[in-house]
């Protein structure tokens, strides 16, 4: 199995950190996007979109990170990151399509605007700090979707925040970054010359 991926962004940042944080046996291949990689015959085959990450596992090809996840979650059912029953698994949905249409646009909208309007994250936030106020995690136990929605708060700009008014996203947000993949997968800034 292999994952074709760009870690620095949050769609492959969060596949990333759940492979290693499980020690999935998943070889995880960095594209090369100045060597046009992903533009390539080959990668075309698995993403007709040229966009990673995309799953190989034999001749199955999966793009998309939450469908990615989902399948990772299934087919290595000893993460127990995801629940098997149908209410349990319309949560996970139901959170996995919130951080698709409301997070990640969001955050797309305040990372390419000239005037950022961090306001556009206070209902998200509200919703998240509701939602985890007697949750350790966001299906109670750790799950794909607390990897889902984690990535998109690690970003550089979503670590500048101040989730001060937000005290249990801010508790839950520091359970997420501490997991093994995501401190496996933290970009590493070098030193200043």
């Amino acid at each position: 199995m292999k994952l074709h991926s760009f870690f620095i962004t949050p769609n492959n940042r969060k596949v990333e950190a759940f492979i290693k944080h499980y020690q999935l046996p998943v070889e995880i291949h960095q594209v090369s996007f100045k060597d046009q990689e992903h533009k390539s015959e080959a990668f075309l085959r698995m993403n007709p979109m040229a966009k990673v990450p995309v799953l190989e596992d034999g001749d199955f090809c999966l793009p998309e990170s939450n469908a990615i996840l989902a399948y990772l979650a299934i087919k290595f059912p000893e993460t127990d990151a995801l629940p098997t029953d149908v209410q349990g698994r319309a949560q996970a949905d139901r959170w996995l399509h919130w951080q698709s249409c409301h997070l990640m646009p969001a955050m797309g909208t305040l990372k390419t605007s000239d005037e950022k309007d961090f306001e556009i994250l206070t209902p998200l936030f509200e919703v998240l700090n509701n939602h985890l106020e007697s949750r350790e995690f966001m299906l109670d136990k750790l799950s794909i979707v607390d990897f889902a929605i984690g990535a998109y708060l690690m970003t550089k700009m979503a670590r500048g925040l101040d989730y001060s008014p937000y005290p249990h996203l801010a508790a839950w947000r520091e359970r997420v970054t501490n997991l093994d993949g995501f401190v496996q997968t933290q970009v590493k800034i070098p030193p200043a010359a």
